[in-house]
């Protein structure tokens, strides 16, 4: 599938169903011409039926799975094809009960249609709804679930505009106003190839950049998406916006809550709660640029005996009487 298949607005709630329905019925007409064993004997329209009902609700399940991973930060790290193949799998896990009930109770049970067998199977009695029966079904789908939904999310993966792999987000509260955006985080008239990759639904507010090989994982205020380009444009583009603080990472300025350091370490509490580590060659570029306006996890020090003695001291009415 080429990149001129996917809009740029292919992130929106409709587009999105459009294409899934589009590549839904793709893969159904692909089904019917090949005629797979369904594991029962029913008649061309049967199966029509029996298929589109597989198809459409897996789609279904797969895409809701991937969009709550999507929504986890530490899965949205995650490279864009683990998580694809990963809720494919938890998937496959939900859609084992859901296609035995399609295809023996609905099928077989309760429409009648014959089981298919072969000279294994005549052997083995048929398993009842259970846990066995279950993962007999889940084995039997998990590899062909996660190849076809890896085949449908191939956009996902190699789309400019990536926007299928935007998860919008809800805007996470922010512990005080932000002040206004500094000159360099203005729209410019020409935004940058990265920026414009960007769906408009994430705004224009970042919060962090990461590099993923050759592509871009983009947090903003209200969601993250993975788009093509390099840590060094981000660099270049935003200016004092904000700095690298790791190979791998660039921080928005605005956004820095605190330092945190532990030892050696240091990363950088973000105001959406995330934390970004920093290299050890830029901590001191960091620390003088968020030392001041940031606090540090450093336990306070426990003040020693003599120096509540010498509070009450002074602040006792009843210093004077007392004589000491």
């Amino acid at each position: 599938m080429t990149t001129a298949l996917l809009p740029a607005g292919l992130a929106s709630p409709r587009s999105m169903a459009l294409y899934l329905c589009g590549t839904g019925f793709a893969l159904w007409a692909l089904i019917m011409v090949l005629r797979p064993d369904p594991g029962f004997a029913a008649d061309g329209p049967w199966l029509a039926m029996f298929w589109a009902l597989q198809i459409g609700i897996g789609i279904a399940v797969l895409h809701r799975v991937l969009h709550l991973m999507g929504r986890l930060p530490k899965l949205a790290r995650w490279p864009a094809w683990l998580l694809i193949a990963v809720s494919g799998v938890v998937g496959s896990f939900l859609l084992a009960p859901v296609y035995w009930l399609i295809g023996e109770t609905l099928m077989q049970q309760a429409l009648g249609f014959p089981a298919t067998t072969d000279d294994d199977d005549d052997l083995v009695a048929p398993l009842g709804f259970g846990l066995a029966a279950m993962l007999q079904e889940f084995s039997d789908i998990v590899g062909p679930v996660t190849a076809a939904w890896l085949l449908i999310s191939w956009p996902r993966l190699y789309s400019q505009t990536s926007s299928l792999v935007a998860v919008p987000q809800a805007a996470a509260p922010m512990p005080a106003p932000l002040p206004p955006p500094s000159p360099a985080e203005s729209a410019s008239p020409e935004p940058p190839a990265w920026r414009a990759a960007l769906p408009g639904e994430l705004g224009n507010d970042l919060i962090a950049v990461s590099s993923e090989l050759q592509y871009l994982r983009v947090w903003t205020v209200r969601g993250n998406a993975l788009v093509l380009g390099s840590l060094q444009d981000v660099e270049d583009g935003e200016g004092a916006g904000g700095m690298r603080v790791h190979r791998s990472w660039w921080v928005s300025a605005r956004h820095v809550r605190r330092i945190r350091r532990s030892g050696d370490a240091a990363s950088c509490e973000l105001s959406d709660g995330r934390e970004v580590p920093v290299s050890r060659r830029r901590k001191a570029e960091v620390l003088a640029r968020f030392g001041d306006g940031a606090r540090y996890e450093i336990p306070a020090a426990t003040p020693p005996p003599s120096a509540g003695l010498a509070q009450n001291k002074r602040f006792s009415p009843t210093w004077r009487d007392t004589g000491l």
